[in-house]
């Protein structure tokens, strides 16, 4: 099992984060426990997927805040990179970032995915190995919530002012034009700590006499920006006045724009005619369906299922993220059961529908366990079918 979302930010309870944290402020949780962590990631794991891995940029990257780095000082011209290059860089004081690590590790996948089925949201994985005394970014924020897991060494970390409120995507931070203004708050980060900062709230970190290694967990949240942007485009659909041309001479200098304003009226007017199940569904069935698996030691799993008996230990994978419709039959036929989950649709007969529930939502039982009415023939079917998805394991 990996770690889950209510293990992150313990001794915190989820009810009191999303009350009192989420969006609204960072979040520091001290535990005094150095190995916390430790199952996540290593700096042993950085190494060997540098050198051994023939990783390509952006999955690796490497910085310095007081230093231009480009990707030709540490890839080749193909853009797979140099182990050997970024290793002297690290050398030298600068760190390496990988991004998406949970595509090639799968304790980071499973981590990842716990935290997908509590957000209902992407999440994704960027790890920063910075040596000591060193800073990879100077002051900024990031277009997206992050939860920051120390897992080795110690980092300095400073917060200053929230200059955008929850910025969407193109708010990203500029330098140029947006303060960091004064600092608000400093501590450092020991192994096994955590800090959740907000999207918008202005940050850098600077390791301090130790290598540090963490993990910047990204919650890639849609917004309701995106529902109604989505609302719009589903009216546009179905009523041509959305999608009637803009008024002839819009751009040029003088026009009169009182009539445009009152058929903006107008159709502001039709948007609350909009409805939200229809667009959450959307929503909901994307995400599903981009979920896609994580099954680990899949190809042993097949090979077992010559050996299933009515005392066979099984569990259902954990963290599946999965959606159950009901579909009525027609013509005569029988009524079904649709399981949507890590990018297929598995539609069985509808009395089914309690043990397929039963079996992916448990996390150790066995065929006699299952509730319904199947004879021990027609449990054993769905298990073999639900092992060979990927839903189900057998444990022992």
């Amino acid at each position: 099992m990996s770690m889950s979302f209510d293990q992150v930010i313990a001794p915190v309870t989820r009810d009191a984060f999303f009350a009192d944290s989420f969006e609204k402020k960072h979040l520091v949780i001290r535990r005094g426990q150095p190995d916390y962590y430790s199952s996540l990631l290593s700096t042993a794991d950085i190494d060997w997927a540098v050198t051994t891995l023939g990783l390509s940029t952006p999955e690796v990257n490497v910085v310095q805040a007081d230093r231009d780095i480009t990707a030709a000082d540490f890839a080749y011209e193909s853009g797979f990179t140099d182990p050997l290059s970024v290793s002297k860089l690290f050398d030298e004081g600068a760190t390496i970032i990988m991004s998406n690590l949970q595509e090639r590790l799968p304790k980071l996948a499973e981590f990842c995915r716990a935290l997908e089925k509590v957000f209902s949201a992407r999440v994704q994985t960027n790890i920063y190995l910075t040596p000591a005394h060193s800073q990879g970014f100077k002051a900024h924020y990031d277009g997206h919530d992050v939860l920051v897991l120390q897992v080795e060494g110690t980092k300095e970390w400073r917060i200053y002012d929230t200059p955008v409120h929850l910025p969407l995507q193109e708010q990203g931070f500029n330098p140029h034009d947006v303060p960091i203004g004064e600092e608000t708050d400093r501590f450092v980060l020991e192994p096994g700590d955590m800090v959740y900062v907000p999207r918008g709230l202005t940050h850098d970190a600077v390791s301090t006499d130790q290598t540090s290694l963490h993990i910047t967990t990204g919650l890639m949240t849609r917004s309701w920006a995106d529902v109604m942007v989505e609302a719009v485009r589903k009216l546009a659909l179905n009523d041509s006045a959305f999608r009637e041309s803009l008024p002839p001479g819009f751009a040029n200098e003088g026009f009169d724009m009182s009539g445009a304003e009152a058929k903006f009226a107008a159709l502001l007017g039709r948007i609350s005619g909009a409805t939200l199940p229809p667009i959450l569904n959307e929503f909901s069935a994307d995400f599903i369906g981009t979920r896609l698996p994580r099954a680990h030691n899949q190809m042993a799993q097949l090979s077992r299922m010559d050996g299933l008996n009515e005392s066979t230990a099984l569990g259902a994978r954990p963290n599946l993220i999965y959606r159950l419709t009901d579909t009525p039959g027609k013509d005569g036929e029988d009524d079904s059961v649709g399981l949507s989950c890590q990018g297929t649709v598995i539609t069985l007969p509808a009395y089914a529908k309690d043990p397929l529930t039963y079996a992916i939502t448990t996390p150790r039982f066995t065929l006699g366990d299952l509730p319904g009415d199947l004879d021990t023939e027609g449990r054993a079917v769905l298990i073999r079918r639900l092992v060979r998805e990927g839903l189900v394991m057998i444990l022992d």
